[in-house]
């Protein structure tokens, strides 16, 4: 495989959150499009998983939002098509 193409290599905390991010997405609505991950959702996530403290729910939240940010701006992208040329 293509050496651009591995992915990067993760310390033990941004694996914790990805596999957060992995686990809360499939939280999110999808009845008219695709929804962002539930704030509530993250507020479950965390108390079961032992972000106890404000900052670390809020390095939760934080990761987790940016990493929907991107994921929604790309299921927007495809859905709205390759951009037209005048």
């Amino acid at each position: 495989m293509p050496e651009h193409l591995l992915p990067p290599d993760l310390d033990p905390l941004e694996s914790d959150l990805l596999a957060a991010f992995n686990e809360l997405a499939t939280d999110r609505s999808i009845s008219f499009g695709v929804g962002p991950i539930p704030f509530s959702s993250i507020d479950r996530y965390a108390v079961r998983y032992g972000y106890d403290g404000a900052e670390d729910f809020e390095l939760l939240r934080r990761a987790i939002r940016v990493m929907d940010a991107v994921y929604l701006e790309s299921v927007n992208k495809q859905k709205s098509g390759p951009a037209k040329t005048a």
